[in-house]
């Protein structure tokens, strides 16, 4: 049976660095392995570095006519604008669906909203109750368009909800 020879030269006063074709390719496989592992695992943390709340859909948006709002009564999620749509006794007000942790879509259960992705809790007025989330859910403005559409305006907020009530009657 051969004996086992020494592929790399450990010689120090040697000059001539050889290696064998195996300890080669063997190396470029491991090398390989750690540059794929090492993408892995820098794709997967892109979604930290860059939330679902930095894609903001367009700021000023139509949520429907008075009277269809004012056919319903109640508060509906809209996924495409990701907010809450609420009617009541002839008024409206919009609020953000979006957790202010990381920016995943909040659910509406009995006592207000709860995040799915890191267990932040709102109240039924959006004010943080636990978890990670730092900031309340906020109101969006509400008013009229020319064309007589009911327009939400996400550039300009207010955390009272009182004030976020729009009068659909008038």
């Amino acid at each position: 049976m051969p004996k086992h020879r020494n592929t790399l030269n450990t010689d120090p006063d040697s000059n001539d660095p050889k290696i064998s074709r195996r300890s080669f390719l063997a190396m470029l496989g491991v090398g390989a392995c750690l540059l794929g592992a090492a993408q892995m695992v820098n794709l997967s943390f892109l979604g930290f570095l860059y939330p679902n709340a930095m894609k903001i859909p367009p700021s000023v948006f139509s949520i429907g006519r008075p009277e269809e709002l004012l056919s319903r009564e109640g508060k509906i999620f809209n996924p495409k604008q990701k907010v809450f749509v609420e009617t009541q006794s002839g008024k409206v007000r919009v609020q953000t669906a979006v957790c202010t942790h990381l920016g995943c879509t909040v659910n509406m259960v009995d006592t207000g909203y709860s995040c799915p992705c890191h267990g932040s809790t709102y109240d039924r007025y959006g004010r943080n109750t636990g978890g990670p989330a730092p900031l309340p859910l906020v109101y969006f403005e509400v008013s009229k368009g020319a064309s007589g559409d009911i327009m939400v305006n996400k550039s300009k907020t207010t955390l009272d909800w009182d004030k976020a009530w729009f009068n659909l009657i008038g």
